[in-house]
């Protein structure tokens, strides 16, 4: 049976927060154990998913308590992050469960998202909270790309991964990625602007990063490995875009979904993107891709 692990790297050295990410990383392997491994007691299943609402809700409450009591600068910021999670991504979710009466697509995509989530918000949001400096980053000056990647995407994909991650340059689809899985996100504005965003990893290095992330091992790619991986790369994406000059509270999801290769060059080939970023983790790679959508051109009717 698979298990999802609470880890010690996790730990970011607050009790009353790293008491509170142990629970939510047990309740959410209650939900795993009850529902899509055994599947059964479906009514426990529920039970878990209302309960781990209610806690994440309140441990947000006790960390936004705690952020000011300390006078962390990032404050309203991260509340942001959770005002996101319990406004709008645990109330879709908890729509989706129902709509499908508790589906196991359904619960398997709610274990994703939120244990991917709750990793990448630890180690990326929480942790900057003891570091006493604020996550949120100004947008990227031509003269400092380097060390702005390195800040928005290097350096927290290493505390995720565990190992280094080198930023390479410039990517094309020449570039080999082999098994190559392209995520792409498609956030609008109200005045009809558009950002694409598309993740390029390999399928060995999405195993690896999701058993890191779960304490587990991975040997195909399943709905839970994708959904975890999904809210990983937005965690990323959002600040990416951040620093690229895109501020993302002006932009709402609008669509997400997988692209095979041929999609993936055909959009290439139709214009290639404002900036497309090389990665090198061991002997993997992986790529991000942001572009401004030209109006006459959008992908949203």
């Amino acid at each position: 049976m698979q298990q999802i692990q609470w880890q010690d790297r996790f730990n970011i050295g607050v009790e009353v927060v790293d008491q509170a990410h142990r629970r939510l990383f047990f309740i959410v392997q209650k939900i795993m154990d009850l529902y899509v491994e055994r599947h059964k007691d479906k009514f426990a299943c529920v039970e878990g998913i209302k309960y781990f609402k209610a806690y994440a809700i309140q441990h947000f409450a006790e960390e936004e308590a705690y952020m000011r009591e300390i006078g962390y600068p990032g404050y309203l910021a991260h509340k942001k992050h959770h005002d996101r999670m319990k406004q709008e991504t645990l109330p879709a979710l908890e729509r989706l469960l129902y709509d499908t009466n508790f589906s196991t697509e359904a619960v398997q995509r709610f274990i994703g998202v939120c244990t991917g989530w709750l990793t990448g918000h630890i180690i990326i949001e929480d942790r900057a909270i003891i570091g006493g400096e604020t996550s949120e980053l100004l947008p990227m000056q031509p003269d400092d790309e380097c060390s702005v990647i390195h800040a928005l995407i290097v350096s927290p994909l290493q505390e995720i991964l565990g190992c280094h991650v080198q930023f390479v340059g410039t990517f094309s689809p020449k570039d080999t990625i082999i098994n190559g899985q392209y995520y792409e996100l498609i956030y609008s504005t109200q005045d009809g602007r558009h950002l694409r965003v598309i993740l390029v990893m390999g399928e060995q290095m999405l195993l690896h990063t999701a058993g890191l992330m779960f304490g587990m091992d991975f040997y195909e790619k399943n709905d839970i490995v994708c959904f975890a991986m999904q809210e990983i790369a937005q965690n990323l994406i959002q600040r990416a875009a951040a620093g690229f000059g895109k501020q993302l509270d002006e932009y709402q999801l609008e669509q997400e979904r997988f692209l095979d290769h041929a999609e993936f060059c055909e959009l290439f080939q139709e214009r290639p993107p404002q900036h497309s970023l090389l990665f090198h983790v061991n002997q993997e790679s992986f790529a991000l891709c942001i572009d401004q959508i030209p109006a006459a051109s959008s992908p949203i009717s």
